[in-house]
């Protein structure tokens, strides 16, 4: 993947902290991978002192705050630990669903490095609020407010009540071709047909909390490329 310049992700800096829209494709902090870049090693090379507050998946995009020292790393991470910074993340889910201030409440326990599972015995308190914003005929765009912060939280939860975001093949979910929702539809080349978004459709919209103290911080992330042309191809094609 083309990796951006560290300017064209930055939606806010200040003397204290920068706010990134991560582009999917990258890890938020150094993985294994040969070769590969984070958002940590991009973010260090343009500030030294930037440190990241949170993380996302690879392939999730969208807000992530760092902070510039060391005293205010600790601040914010108390503040995520004690949950006064909230969360609010966008994504495209299997089938229709009507939720509205739907509370999933199911403890999650990490099965390996990869996968979260519900485990209502040992399992961490876990609990997500979900919304849904916009109904098509076989998929539906949601909103997901996490109170805790749990590894796959999202991704395990929607899984848990049966609509797997769409191209989360880690947990049931499919990929999304046009030929699914578009009639008649006839490819350009006899390659074979590719996803409309080759990844899990979750993005991180926006990061609530208190900044500087006793004022409201708000800051969204626009929907990357490909999370936007899959909505645009659903209304489309896939209209109610």
């Amino acid at each position: 993947m083309k990796i951006p310049q560290i300017k064209d992700i930055i939606l806010y800096e200040d003397d204290r902290i920068i706010v990134f829209n991560k582009p999917a494709g990258i890890t938020s902090e150094q993985d294994n991978s040969h070769g590969s870049i984070s958002l940590l090693d991009m973010g260090k090379k343009y500030c030294p002192e930037a440190m990241l507050c949170h993380r996302l998946d690879k392939d999730t995009s969208g807000v992530i705050l760092a902070a510039k020292s060391e005293e205010d790393y600790r601040m914010f991470s108390i503040m995520f630990q004690k949950r006064e910074i909230h969360k609010e993340y966008h994504a495209i889910i299997q089938g229709v669903r009507k939720f509205e201030n739907f509370m999933i409440n199911l403890p999650l326990t990490k099965k390996g490095t990869s996968r979260a599972v519900i485990d209502k015995r040992g399992g961490k308190r876990a609990e997500t609020i979900v919304d849904s914003l916009e109904h098509f005929k076989h998929y539906t765009l949601v909103r997901a407010q996490p109170i805790s912060g749990r590894f796959h939280q999202i991704r395990a939860h929607l899984t848990a009540v049966g609509c797997p975001l769409a191209g989360d093949v880690l947990y049931g979910g499919k990929p999304f071709f046009l030929s699914q929702v578009k009639r008649k539809y006839n490819p350009n080349t006899d390659e074979e047909e590719v996803p409309i978004m080759g990844r899990t459709a979750l993005h991180s919209y926006s990061l609530k909390f208190e900044y500087p103290e006793g004022k409201e911080f708000l800051v969204n992330a626009p929907c990357p490329k490909d999370f936007g042309t899959m909505l645009k191809m659903l209304r489309k094609f896939d209209a109610i």
